[in-house]
Protein backbone atom coordinates (compact mmCIF):
# COMPACT_ATOMS: atom_id res chain seq x y z
CA UNK A 1 0.00 0.00 0.00
CA UNK A 2 1.34 3.88 -0.98
CA UNK A 3 0.28 6.56 1.24
CA UNK A 4 0.07 10.18 -0.78
CA UNK A 5 3.66 11.24 -0.60
CA UNK A 6 4.06 7.91 -2.48
CA UNK A 7 5.72 6.01 0.92
CA UNK A 8 5.25 2.16 0.93
CA UNK A 9 3.98 0.20 3.47
CA UNK A 10 2.94 3.21 5.98
CA UNK A 11 -0.44 2.35 8.64
CA UNK A 12 -2.69 4.74 9.82
CA UNK A 13 -0.63 4.86 13.21
CA UNK A 14 3.03 5.48 11.91
CA UNK A 15 1.27 8.22 9.70
CA UNK A 16 -0.26 9.98 12.51
CA UNK A 17 2.82 10.27 14.31
CA UNK A 18 4.59 11.73 11.34
CA UNK A 19 1.66 14.40 11.34
CA UNK A 20 1.99 14.99 15.04
CA UNK A 21 5.40 15.16 14.64
CA UNK A 22 5.37 17.79 11.84
CA UNK A 23 2.82 19.86 14.38
CA UNK A 24 3.97 23.45 15.68
CA UNK A 25 4.36 22.97 19.43
CA UNK A 26 1.55 25.31 20.26
CA UNK A 27 -0.87 23.19 18.37
CA UNK A 28 0.12 19.97 20.52
CA UNK A 29 -2.35 20.55 23.58
CA UNK A 30 -5.48 20.76 21.33
CA UNK A 31 -4.17 17.70 19.65
CA UNK A 32 -3.77 16.04 22.93
CA UNK A 33 -7.11 16.97 23.84
CA UNK A 34 -8.89 15.95 20.96
CA UNK A 35 -6.76 12.64 21.25
CA UNK A 36 -7.50 12.16 24.88
CA UNK A 37 -11.55 12.47 24.07
CA UNK A 38 -11.81 10.19 21.14
CA UNK A 39 -10.06 7.53 23.36
CA UNK A 40 -12.39 8.34 25.88
CA UNK A 41 -15.27 7.96 23.46
CA UNK A 42 -13.87 4.46 22.51
CA UNK A 43 -13.65 3.31 25.63
CA UNK A 44 -17.51 4.14 26.37
CA UNK A 45 -15.61 7.18 29.00
CA UNK A 46 -17.22 10.80 29.22
CA UNK A 47 -15.75 13.66 28.23
CA UNK A 48 -13.11 15.30 29.80
CA UNK A 49 -13.82 18.41 32.10
CA UNK A 50 -11.84 20.67 29.62
CA UNK A 51 -13.17 19.80 26.76
CA UNK A 52 -17.17 20.06 28.78
CA UNK A 53 -15.59 23.97 29.41
CA UNK A 54 -14.79 24.31 26.46
CA UNK A 55 -18.04 23.53 24.24
CA UNK A 56 -19.68 25.44 27.32
CA UNK A 57 -17.41 28.21 26.22
CA UNK A 58 -18.55 27.72 22.54
CA UNK A 59 -22.32 27.46 23.17
CA UNK A 60 -22.05 30.97 25.30
CA UNK A 61 -20.24 32.50 21.83
CA UNK A 62 -23.08 31.03 20.24
CA UNK A 63 -25.72 32.77 22.04
CA UNK A 64 -24.17 35.77 22.62
CA UNK A 65 -23.27 36.16 18.61
CA UNK A 66 -20.17 35.75 18.40
CA UNK A 67 -19.84 33.88 15.33
CA UNK A 68 -18.21 33.85 11.84
CA UNK A 69 -19.63 32.25 8.24
CA UNK A 70 -18.04 29.77 6.83
CA UNK A 71 -17.32 32.10 3.90
CA UNK A 72 -15.19 34.32 6.94
CA UNK A 73 -13.48 31.37 8.05
CA UNK A 74 -12.63 30.41 4.67
CA UNK A 75 -11.86 34.12 3.66
CA UNK A 76 -9.33 34.62 7.09
CA UNK A 77 -7.79 31.06 6.15
CA UNK A 78 -6.96 31.34 2.59
CA UNK A 79 -8.97 29.23 1.49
Amino acid sequence: MMDSKGRLGMTAREELHRLVDELPEPQLPEVRLFIEDLKADADGEALSAETLAAIEEGLEDIRAGRTLSWDQIKRENGL
